[in-house]
């Protein structure tokens, strides 16, 4: 791993009607998050929803020696990146008294989801009834709740700065320079990574799960190890109307990468665009085979060590 610096991920999921994030809404309406492009609203899903739907996924399957503290009533982690992996992928701030604050930059950065096919066009209102406890006359008592619901296709990335993973920046005040000293065997570090990317797969406390079963795994996936730190993968598909992948992009962007990237892979299930065979030319003829988002993330597991 001590030849890479970054491992990008960037994916598309197809969603059935569901609520992942709600917004602001009202009293007795659960709303989507909206974001606007060009007048027309699109569905998303903050970035801090998405780190958390990570955090759960890599605890619900940790080893027996594996951990991940808890927050605290503040919301105050343990701060121990040593001991504890979220900590030491997802950072902190811990504050303290004369001080300010003890901060840790999260090595994994993650971006919103955003939804690709606007919501107007994709959406439905229900209704649910939420029952309070019965009144002094016996009478049970509740209120009509309106949800916000839609199916929709969301593109969600993540980046991992390889060499802060269970790493501490140590700053030379004589030699006006910074150094990673890290705090974990290499081995560790590899686990580390390697958890987190099966994480992608087992994603599922999303809001309304109840009675909003949905599954949000990548349908379309790209994966890169590469040699310099940089976000440039996260470029890669531009969504058409006609729900095609932009080719002249994808090719754009995979040459661009390349460059600085000795593993690329890709992967793909059928039925979530309209121009596959198109993608898997670009993709083929870049000497690059097209498997199945599981396989992909099992083979950048494998590349992990």
């Amino acid at each position: 791993m001590s030849e890479f610096k970054g491992l990008n991920v960037v994916w598309l999921s197809k969603v059935d009607l569901t609520n992942l994030n709600a917004g602001e809404g009202e009293s007795n309406l659960i709303d989507v998050k909206k974001f606007k492009k060009d007048g027309i609203e699109y569905p998303y899903v903050s970035g801090q929803a998405m780190r958390f739907y990570l955090k759960e996924a890599m605890r619900r399957n940790l080893g027996v020696n594996e951990y991940m503290c808890i927050p605290d009533e503040k919301g105050e982690t343990c701060g121990d990146i040593k001991k504890c992996i979220m900590c030491d992928l997802f950072g902190f701030m811990i504050p303290e008294k004369t001080k300010g604050a003890q901060v840790r930059i999260s090595p994994v950065k993650v971006s919103p989801a955003i939804g690709l096919l606007p919501f107007d066009e994709n959406s439905n209102v229900d209704f649910l009834t939420r029952k309070h406890r019965a009144s002094e006359e016996g009478k049970m008592e509740g209120d009509i709740v309106n949800v916000e619901m839609g199916q929709n296709i969301y593109k969600c990335g993540i980046s991992i700065d390889i060499a802060r993973v269970g790493g501490e920046e140590k700053i030379n005040d004589e030699r006006r320079s910074i150094s990673i000293d890290s705090l974990i065997e290499d081995i560790e570090k590899k686990n580390r990574i390697k958890k987190f990317l099966e994480a992608l797969r087992y994603m599922t406390d999303y809001s309304k799960q109840a009675r909003l079963l949905t599954d949000f795994s990548p349908d379309i996936i790209a994966i890169s190890f590469q040699r310099k730190y940089s976000h440039r993968l996260q470029k890669l598909f531009e969504f058409n109307a006609g729900r095609t992948i932009g080719i002249k992009r994808l090719s754009e962007i995979l040459d661009d990468v390349s460059e600085f990237s000795d593993k690329l892979m890709f992967g793909m299930v059928s039925g979530i665009i309209k121009n596959e065979e198109e993608v898997k030319k670009v993709v083929e003829g870049r000497k690059m085979a097209v498997n199945s988002p599981n396989n992909v993330i099992n083979e950048a597991i494998t590349q992990v060590g």
